[in-house]
C-alpha cells in the first residue's frame, strides 16, 4: 500500500509539471498555483471515490494557501528525496515565492539527478544569480548558459541570461549579438523590448543601432459594428478577435488581430504581421473569408455566449473597407 502511495503521488507530481509547463516561462505563479492545485484536486477526489484509509489523513488535508502546499510537498520529498519532478516543482514553487536561496538548493540537487536537462540548468543558473552576492552569474553559472546554448542554439531564456552577463561582465558587443540571435525566435511585442535591450547594448559597444524594422502593408481593412440588440450588458474583459481564413475556411487563422474592447465600431487592419504562422502568409492568398468574434471571456476558442458576425469574401489588398457586424450569440 506504502508504495501504491508512493506511485500516485508521483504521477500526480509528473502530471501537474507537464499540465503546466506552458506557463512556466511567462506567468510562474499562476504555474505553481495550478500545479499545487491538481495535486490537490487529485488527492480530494481519491479520498471521495478511492480507499481513504490508504492514505494518511495528514499528507492529504487540504492546503489553503501555496505555503501549506509546499510544506505538504517538502515533507513528501524528505521521506522521498529520489523524486525527480517533485524536487524539480518544489524548485520551481521556491523562485515563484522569492525563496532564492531554498530554489538553489533544491535546484542543485534536481540537477544532480538529471545533470543533461539543460532547460532545467537555466533555471538552476537563475537561481544562482539570485543568490550572489554581487548580483552578478557566477562561474558555474556561465558555465551552465553556455553549455546550454552549445546544445540547444534556440534556447531563449539561456541566449536571454547569458546576454545579461555578457553586458554584466563589460562586452556589450557579445550581449547585442546573443540577443541577436533571440529576436527572431520572439513574437512581436516582446522582440520589440529585446530590440531596445540590444540597441542600448549595441551603444554601450559605440555601434550603430538596428535597422528599423519594415512593417508590413495593410493587406484588409476591417470595420467591426454590433446588432443594437446585443449590444447591451457586455461584460468587462470582453475582446474582440478579427481574423481571416483560407477562402474555403478550412485550416488555422492567416491573419488574427486581438483587440481589448472599449467601444463598437472599430476599425482595424490585417497584414502579414498578423500572420500567427510563418509559412501561412495572408500575402500568399488571392480570396479569404474575414469574420469578427466577440470573445465575452477573452478566450480566442469559441464559447457559449460568445457574439459572431457572419464571413464576408474579400480580395486580399482591396482598397475597399469590409464591414462586419456582429450579430449572433452562439448557443
Amino acid at each position: 500500500m506504502v508504495l501504491f502511495v508512493a506511485l500516485a503521488l508521483l504521477a500526480g507530481v509528473v502530471a501537474a509539471a507537464f499540465a503546466t509547463w506552458p506557463l512556466w516561462r511567462t506567468h510562474r505563479r499562476l504555474a505553481i498555483a495550478l500545479a499545487l492545485g491538481l495535486l490537490i484536486v487529485g488527492a480530494a477526489l481519491y479520498r471521495h471515490v478511492g480507499e481513504p484509509l490508504a492514505l494518511n489523513p495528514a499528507n492529504i488535508a487540504a492546503p489553503t494557501t501555496i505555503a501549506d502546499a509546499i510544506g505538504q510537498l517538502e515533507r513528501r520529498l524528505a521521506v522521498h528525496p529520489e523524486e525527480f519532478e517533485g524536487r524539480v516543482l518544489l524548485a520551481r514553487s521556491y523562485m515563484a515565492e522569492q525563496k532564492y536561496e531554498q530554489a538553489r538548493d533544491a535546484y542543485a540537487l534536481a540537477t544532480a539527478q538529471q545533470p543533461d536537462d539543460s532547460d532545467l540548468t537555466v533555471e538552476y543558473a537563475e537561481a544562482l544569480l539570485r543568490t550572489s552576492a554581487d548580483h552578478h552569474f557566477p562561474a558555474t553559472a556561465v558555465a551552465m548558459l553556455e553549455n546550454a546554448v552549445a546544445k540547444n542554439p534556440q534556447n531563449q531564456r539561456a541566449l536571454f541570461f547569458l546576454g545579461l552577463q555578457r553586458m554584466q561582465s563589460g562586452q556589450p558587443a557579445e550581449a547585442a549579438a546573443l540577443w541577436q540571435r533571440l529576436l527572431p525566435l520572439l513574437p512581436a511585442d516582446a522582440g520589440a523590448e529585446v530590440r531596445k535591450q540590444i540597441d542600448s547594448a549595441r551603444e554601450a559597444a559605440h555601434l550603430p543601432p538596428l535597422p528599423a524594422v519594415a512593417v508590413p502593408a495593410p493587406l484588409l481593412k476591417v470595420r467591426v459594428t454590433i446588432d443594437p440588440t446585443l449590444a447591451n450588458n457586455l461584460p468587462a474583459g470582453a475582446v474582440l478577435f478579427v481574423f481571416a481564413r483560407s477562402a474555403n475556411g478550412s485550416g488555422p487563422p492567416l491573419a488574427v488581430v486581438r483587440v481589448a474592447l472599449d467601444r463598437l465600431p472599430v476599425e482595424v487592419t490585417l497584414s502579414d504581421a498578423d500572420s500567427p504562422m510563418p509559412t501561412a502568409k495572408l500575402s500568399a492568398q488571392s480570396q479569404v473569408l474575414v469574420m469578427a468574434r466577440l470573445s465575452l471571456s477573452g478566450d480566442a476558442h469559441a464559447a457559449s455566449g460568445d457574439i459572431e458576425s457572419d464571413p464576408q469574401n474579400a480580395t486580399v489588398g482591396q482598397a475597399d473597407r469590409i464591414a462586419l457586424v456582429l450579430n449572433r450569440a452562439l448557443p
